[in-house]
């Protein structure tokens, strides 16, 4: 069979990135890692995920050299000719595992070279390591992945357009069953189901509320009744890449001590959207936010966060709530989150979320639902 081609992993990059940061080999073990430098089916959502769920028996390891070269370890019985590693041992327990990986470095000439690791790295891995090469330098590289994965390819963005048309259609389908009795355990079998059907391998996360019920632990058996506001939050998972988007919906009339908040937060959305493009900084895209917050006559809180999406929900924070406003300046082909949240008395946060591409010249909404509260 013919080797697929890398879907984001690319050759020049890494090596670019290796040199640059004195790294000789680069080591992934993290499921998102090892799926964005090998192609393997290694996450927890998969056509069958079986290499994730044998992880702790027969884990996938990648080493990517300062030429932009790999090597691969996996599963003996796995069809490893599905990644386009072309080197590649196969194994049946973690001794051999490492065995394989230090067999590996030794081949490369990199014995006593600087050795980057994930900070996610068992500990196994990497005291087995440390003890096999004594002379060499270790030091924890995630900013070095983070660069690599951040300007996504241009399959990374087709896939992640595809993960969020599910997600938003899954959305819809839930905004077309709200009504009264209906209850937080059926919206979530309809969203559950409606991602497969719509073609995901599956669910990363489902994120939803009845009233003021708690949105990040559904399945109380609440039930909805006239007045009640939902709040529905999808991420789907197409061939390995998420999705984010949140909308609200409401069985009756939006009252204004909901509608008015959520106006000023389409408003600081879209003042965040035309300040975004490459090179800009979030520190200044965040005093731009509050100013279109407060000059909407808001004195109250809005809680704005700003994220990469990718092989995972939330891979960067360029905004954060908690830690402000990032260093790290916008990049093109970034894919992010832009959200906007406030707080209300009585049914928690109130908000929106779409995702955008950053183009050369500033940032493209990729989500497609109307920014609004919809009525049922």
């Amino acid at each position: 069979m013919n080797r697929p081609k890398p879907i984001g992993f690319d050759k020049e990059k890494a090596s670019r990135l290796l040199e640059e940061r004195g790294v000789d080999v680069l080591i992934a073990s993290s499921p998102e890692n090892v799926f964005y430098t090998c192609g393997l089916a290694v996450r927890a959502v998969e056509n069958n995920p079986i290499l994730y769920a044998l992880s702790n028996q027969y884990p996938t390891i990648v080493a990517v050299y300062r030429d932009g070269g790999e090597s691969m370890v996996t599963w003996a019985l796995y069809n490893a000719a599905l990644s386009w590693v072309e080197e590649v041992q196969g194994i049946l327990n973690p001794e051999q595992a490492m065995d394989a990986i230090a067999s590996f470095i030794k081949k490369h000439g990199y014995e006593k070279g600087v050795i980057g690791i994930e900070s996610l790295m068992p500990y196994y891995q990497y005291d087995k390591l440390r003890k096999t090469f004594p002379d060499a330098k270790f030091r924890v590289s995630d900013d070095l992945f983070l660069d690599m994965r951040l300007s996504k390819s241009e399959e990374e963005i087709s896939r992640i357009r595809e993960s969020t048309r599910i997600a938003e259609k899954t959305i819809q389908v839930l905004i077309e069953n709200v009504a009264e009795g209906v209850s937080d355990f059926d919206f979530l079998k309809i969203a559950k189901t409606t991602v497969i059907e719509e073609g995901a391998a599956g669910v990363d996360h489902v994120t939803l509320a009845i009233g003021n019920s708690d949105p990040e632990a559904p399945g109380t058996g609440v039930k909805m009744k006239r007045g009640d506001i939902t709040r529905f939050d999808i991420g789907a998972i197409y061939k390995g890449y998420n999705s984010d988007v949140s909308r609200h919906a409401i069985l009756g009339k939006v009252p204004s001590d909901i509608q008015e908040p959520f106006d000023a937060i389409v408003e600081v959305q879209k003042a965040c959207v035309k300040a975004i493009k490459p090179g800009a900084d979030p520190k200044e895209v965040n005093k731009l936010a509050l100013e279109t917050w407060q000059a909407q006559g808001r004195k109250d809180p809005v809680f704005i966060t700003i994220h990469s999406v990718g092989l995972q929900t939330e891979e960067f924070h360029w905004l954060d709530v908690l830690k402000g406003a990032s260093d790290r300046k916008f990049v093109k082909n970034a894919v992010l989150d832009i959200e906007a949240w406030n707080l209300h008395s009585k049914v928690g946060l109130i908000g929106n979320e779409d995702t955008y591409l950053v183009t050369s010249s500033g940032c493209e909404r990729i989500s497609k639902l109307d920014m609004k509260i919809f009525t049922v």
